[in-house]
């Protein structure tokens, strides 16, 4: 009996030191922070802030690898297909790792099977805005309007599939209303769109609809994130607006290929947590609407579930599909 215990701990150990032994002189050589956005985004903008305090911390240089297309999953399947040595990491969001493979007929990756989280970054605000003119001035008041017109009304997102796209879906389910989807390609359009009043509402990140609504063009009727926002703090969350159910933010976080050796994995997440709990580093993501939250791999891994379930189920009710 004593045997075969310390043949089981033997082999254990043994199944553990390649871990350990790549660890202990990780890093050695540059990491890559692979984003599936081109340059000059949001996501881009916060990979290329982490990543150069990242590399102070690790004393490597951190590059950014922009590998742009098909919604970000060209970028993330290039990780998920990589050694998983700690040296290729994926920086992503919500729209590429949760939204876009569970609305496609197949999906290109499996998040939790194919990748290990590392760190969340942030969670990343959303709004619920109306052009200036509108005569709605609350969500009670956006759903009289919609209710009381014929053809219902039209939300714009960046595009079908996308976070508020979907965010825009579980509103329309949850408030019983008429509501057409106009997908654009990006934030930018699907912005003029709106102040044009080509389309009456959407969902907008905070940091690019928080400008529009300071110079009078836009209203924000409430946010879908759990708690009100510190640069907003009289719009209501749609659960004080009577929508218990609806609750919804996008998030940024880096990931590694699975296989990943563990202390790799915890090597990274402690350095990331360095860089997330410095003044500047959080200032700079909250001008990009991204509140620094910096959890780790089990409770990332546990909210990730929990997104994939929500997710699947407004993707099934809604009919979303993109094309393979």
């Amino acid at each position: 009996m004593q045997t075969t215990r310390r043949t089981a701990l033997l082999a254990c150990a043994s199944a553990l030191l390649p871990g350990i032994a790549a660890a202990s002189d990780y890093p050695n050589a540059p990491v890559r922070f692979v984003v599936g956005f081109p340059p000059g985004g949001g996501t881009d903008g916060a990979a290329r802030l982490v990543a150069d305090k990242l590399g102070t911390e690790l004393g490597q240089t951190v590059i950014v690898d922009n590998r742009a297309g098909a919604g970000g999953t060209i970028g993330a399947q290039s990780v998920a297909r990589t050694a998983p040595d700690g040296y290729t990491l994926f920086f992503g969001t919500g729209a590429e790792l949760v939204i876009n493979p569970i609305t496609r007929k197949t999906a290109p990756y499996d998040l939790l099977k194919d990748f290990v989280p590392i760190t969340e970054i942030g969670g990343v605000t959303f709004l619920l805005v109306v052009p200036a003119r509108t005569p709605a001035n609350d969500v009670q008041g956006l759903v009289s309007v919609a209710r009381g017109r014929s053809g219902g009304l039209h939300f714009s997102s960046f595009g079908v599939g996308s976070t508020n796209h979907l965010i825009g879906e579980l509103f329309r389910s949850s408030t019983g209303i008429n509501a057409s989807h106009v997908p654009y390609k990006g934030s930018q359009p699907a912005m003029m769109a709106l102040l044009a009043g080509e389309v009456d509402f959407s969902f907008e990140t905070t940091a690019v609809a928080l400008p529009q609504i300071r110079a009078g063009k836009l209203k924000a009727l409430a946010t879908p994130s759990p708690q009100r926002l510190k640069d907003l703090p009289n719009v209501p969350t749609l659960v004080e607006a009577g929508f218990g159910d609806l609750v919804a933010e996008g998030w940024m976080g880096v990931f590694a290929p699975a296989g990943t050796p563990a202390p790799i994995v915890q090597r990274l997440h402690q350095a990331l947590g360095k860089v997330l709990r410095l003044q500047d580093v959080q200032d700079k993501l909250a001008d990009r609407g991204v509140k620094v939250t910096g959890i780790g791999p089990q409770e990332y891994r546990t909210k990730l579930a929990a997104e994939l379930q929500k997710w699947r189920h407004v993707v099934a009710e809604a009919g979303i599909t993109l094309t393979d």
